[in-house]
């Protein structure tokens, strides 16, 4: 219907202006156009710019959808760069570059999640049920948190959160809901077992003021907040696993 209306627009506009010419041109003395040439004037135009007018709509046409086409293909390279492809996560390098971003800007706590026994689910069930294992827990991570924290897979059974603008406290109590979450998850394997995945949770806040103390790790680095993580959930993991620490 748009191209419709373009090539009718043009065509008016052609005859248009012919016929504005030709009459402009009949006003002066002795400039009398005979009825036939107004006929001419008026389907000579009008032949010449309806295939033009079809053509370079046709053109326009075709340009919109390649550049629709363009920009769809630059939406699902920016994802194929930034997102994990299994899980539909961010991947290590986005999360860690928008972690830091988002440091740059307010506070918030980073947890550090590590699946509990993963190797033994991978060796006892194979692959591919370890792959089952890994979606239906980023899959649970996306339901438990807010829609605007950070969630990213850092690599092999490695996920990561910041919750953003969340003192400790609440992201502690956000974290056990976390390892409740997926505690609660019930896979079933091909010969017939269930696996009940837990998760030991490292849990470093970040403050991101001036006066902040070490242990708000103010002006820290993604890779600092992270590391501060890492050995609260090592610490989880030495304590019995399943469980939340946060880093002192």
């Amino acid at each position: 219907m748009r191209g419709m209306h373009r090539i009718l627009a043009g065509i008016s506009f052609s005859v248009s202006t012919t016929m504005a010419a030709m009459f402009v041109a009949s006003r002066f003395p002795g400039m009398e156009i005979p009825f036939p040439y107004w006929i001419f004037g008026f389907c000579t135009p009008l032949c010449i710019s309806t295939p033009v007018c079809i053509i370079m709509s046709r053109q326009a046409e075709q340009k919109r959808r390649l550049n629709d086409k363009l920009r769809a293909a630059l939406v699902e390279l920016q994802q194929l760069a930034e997102v994990d492809q299994m899980t539909g996560l961010l991947n290590r390098a986005t999360f860690l570059r928008r972690l830091q971003e988002e440091q740059d800007r307010q506070p918030g706590t980073c947890l550090l999640i590590d699946v509990d026994h993963f190797k033994a689910i991978n060796d006892g069930y194979g692959h591919a049920m370890g792959d089952r294992v890994l979606k239906a827990i980023a899959d649970s991570l996306r339901a438990t948190i807010r829609s605007d924290d950070l969630c990213g897979r850092l690599g092999g059974e490695e996920f990561a959160i910041y919750l953003r603008n969340m003192p400790s406290t609440q992201a502690t109590a956000m974290a056990e809901r976390v390892r409740q979450a997926i505690e609660m998850l019930d896979i079933a394997a091909a010969d017939g077992t269930h696996i009940r995945p837990t998760i030991s949770v490292g849990a470093a806040h970040a403050d991101g003021s001036a006066s902040a103390g070490p242990s708000a790790s103010a002006g820290a680095s993604a890779d600092q907040l992270l590391q501060r993580a890492d050995m609260a959930m090592y610490a989880a993991k030495a304590n019995g696993r399943n469980q939340v620490r946060l880093a002192a």
